[in-house]
Parts: structure tokens; C-alpha cells; sequence
């Protein structure tokens, strides 16, 4: 278990993840198990609220995107430095300087509101 919580909202065709706490195997597994299972192809994984970021999580995401490449696609939105030189270690895609559309919480659709996905 970890002491992370992944906020999921859609915004333009793409779900963002974003993570608060920490981005560790726990965390990297729930978001695995989230992408996996949905009908989206494209993915924006938001560390920017993560307090930290593990080496092994980095890894477990960089499995999951070589094995699922052609039918979805992940980049990463890093909340530090660190965070970059880790996913690009690992050759995930990095978006720089990306704005990241808040999640819509009064007035959505039926069907697509924001949720917790807790790791």
C-alpha cells in the first residue's frame, strides 16, 4: 500500500492521472491497472503533486508503454528534475511546460467526471 492518491479526469480526448504522494511500484501498478483497463488511448501521468519519484515505478511504466505502444500512448508531466531524468532514463515521453487542464467538477457530462483512484 501507498500513501499515494490518483486523481483521474478527462480534458480534449486524453485522461490525466495525476498522482499526490508518492510515485512509487504501489502507485506505478495502480496506474498500470488504470490504463489497462480503460477504453482511452491517450494517457497524461501529472507528478507534479508527487513528493517523490522511484526508480522502479519509472520502470514498471516503461514495461507497460513498450507493451501496449501501438494501441496507447503515455507521456509524463514531471513535478521536478528528478522526475524527468528519471522517465527519460527509462525512455517514457516527457511533456515540458504542458499545461495540464484542470479536471471539470460542476456541471460535466454523465459518465466522464472527474474520480480518485486510490494506489
Amino acid at each position: 500500500m501507498t500513501g499515494a492518491a490518483i486523481v483521474r479526469w478527462e480534458a480534449g480526448g486524453t485522461v490525466v492521472l495525476a498522482v499526490h504522494g508518492a510515485f512509487d511500484g504501489a502507485s506505478a501498478w495502480a496506474l498500470r491497472i488504470e490504463m489497462e483497463g480503460s477504453h482511452a488511448r491517450e494517457f497524461l501521468v501529472d507528478l507534479t503533486h508527487a513528493v517523490e519519484a522511484c526508480d522502479f515505478a519509472a520502470g514498471v511504466l516503461a514495461s507497460w508503454a513498450r507493451r501496449w505502444e501501438r494501441l496507447k500512448r503515455v507521456r509524463f508531466r514531471p513535478g521536478s528534475a528528478e522526475h524527468a531524468r528519471i522517465l527519460t532514463g527509462h525512455g517514457l515521453e516527457v511533456v515540458d511546460g504542458e499545461e495540464v487542464p484542470a479536471p471539470v467538477l460542476a456541471g460535466h457530462l454523465a459518465g466522464s467526471p472527474a474520480s480518485g483512484v486510490s494506489a
